[in-house]
């Protein structure tokens, strides 16, 4: 077995008693946790990187079954580490996903760049924010980004190649997962930008991609 890393906790082995009273405490077992958020840096690495969270949900307010008084198409942003909501933007509901989005968090990525000049952003989305302006924004307040494509006949060309190496594994029996990347431009975009691929094939079906 490959041992990847080894961190030693440094725990006292003698523990002391007494029935004097005083303050009881029963959280006690986090200095457990303590001690070993301590040996790998995890708290430290949470205070250097944020992530953001967009989404958008379809929500109808209804007087009875047959009558739908409003609908909402609201945007919503989240801390991705709390689940924390940061802002929400109430919209009408016949509007598309990525409608007023750029405006919705541009003022956002603005006030934490300006807040937080050191730490890592990132942005995660679904495919209804995929839109250029979006993309823009991201780069120019030096966020980087995970947004989700829709599949289209260019990019299912470009991932042939990965498609083609998962199918040479000759073990059906067993889920398979495989990641690739490759630089696309669609058509309204101003430059190429990397675009990761997942493909997964489960236990003797046809792939998922």
């Amino acid at each position: 077995m490959v041992t990847i890393s080894k961190k030693k906790m440094d725990f006292k082995s003698n523990l002391k008693i007494n029935f004097n009273g005083g303050d009881l405490t029963s959280d006690s077992g986090m200095l457990l946790f303590k001690e070993f958020d301590s040996q790998i840096g995890f708290s430290q690495v949470i205070k250097g990187s944020l992530n953001f969270n967009n989404d958008d949900v379809d929500h109808s307010l209804h007087e009875n079954e047959d009558v739908v008084l409003h609908g909402y198409h609201p945007l919503l942003m989240f801390d991705g580490v709390t689940g924390d909501l940061i802002k929400a933007e109430l919209r009408a509901g016949n509007v598309y996903t990525s409608r007023r989005a750029v405006r919705f968090i541009g003022p956002v990525f603005k006030e934490y760049r300006k807040k937080f000049k050191e730490i890592q952003l990132h942005l995660r989305a679904d495919s209804g924010f995929a839109t250029p302006g979006i993309y823009r924004i991201a780069e120019e307040h030096n966020i980087s980004y995970t947004i989700r494509l829709k599949a289209n006949a260019k990019l299912y060309d470009l991932a042939k190649p990965f498609l083609k190496k998962l199918n040479q594994n000759s073990e059906i029996s067993k889920k398979q997962v495989i990641y690739g990347e490759f630089n696309y431009q669609a058509g309204s975009w101003d430059k190429n930008r990397k675009v990761i691929v997942k493909i997964e094939k489960p236990a003797e079906g046809c792939p998922n991609k």
